[in-house]
């Protein structure tokens, strides 16, 4: 028996929806070596705030030649990206590193300083570096050096060294050796000497002596 549909009710019609076709994704324009070593360029340069006139009286290139570096509208060749890296400061290689540039700054908290040799040791004094896993090449090395104890043993605290140090005094005062010389340092003296003579403290007096010490690497 056929079933009838009052008049009222229409028979509803089923509307199939058609799947969204996938569309493949454009793979991205690979970015020319032109233009990345120009983005680097110009950001290091100014990172350093130098104008194109003034790496241009660097490099001895003119500003239309180094615009056309920047904006990677011109292929250069290695003797000039060398020119243009050494007047920026940096190695030929830090312009064709796709890394960011690692800062050319270190700064050391107070309570961050590394503590090379503790006040037990034999030496007797804190010895704490100032300047530690620095990303780039050190000509010396800072500490901060500080000695609690009045006695002082000469025979653990004579040393030797390639290069030349500097000593400033902060707080405290104190004799300081260096071969047969001895030389007595108050609060805002400094001594710089001759690394390889023996040197070191002889006299603590009112510690505790507090002072920095710049150690240049020897060549």
């Amino acid at each position: 028996m056929n079933q009838r549909f009052p008049r009222s009710v229409k028979s509803d019609k089923l509307f199939l929806m058609k799947k969204p076709t996938s569309r493949r994704t454009k793979e991205p324009t690979p970015v020319s070596w032109e233009i990345l070593i120009g983005l680097r360029i110009r950001s290091l340069r100014e990172e350093r705030s130098v104008t194109l006139e003034q790496l241009s009286q660097q490099t001895g290139l003119t500003k239309g030649q180094l615009s056309r570096i920047e904006n990677g509208k011109a292929s250069s060749p290695v003797s000039t990206l060398t020119r243009i890296a050494s007047a920026l400061g940096v190695a030929p290689g830090v312009l064709f590193s796709t890394e960011e540039p690692k800062s050319q700054a270190l700064l050391v908290k107070k309570n961050e300083r590394r503590v090379i040799v503790g006040r037990a040791s034999r030496m007797g004094h804190t010895y704490e570096s100032l300047a530690f896993d620095v990303p780039f090449a050190k000509d010396f090395e800072p500490y901060l050096m500080t000695i609690e104890e009045k006695k002082i043993d000469i025979q653990q605290n004579t040393f030797r060294h390639p290069g030349h140090e500097l000593l400033y005094m902060l707080e405290g005062s104190m004799d300081y050796r260096h071969g047969t010389e001895v030389y007595h340092l108050t609060p805002g003296d400094s001594l710089f000497f001759e690394g390889s003579i023996p040197h070191g403290p002889s006299a603590i007096y009112s510690p505790p002596a507090k002072f920095l010490s710049l150690i240049s690497n020897g060549k």
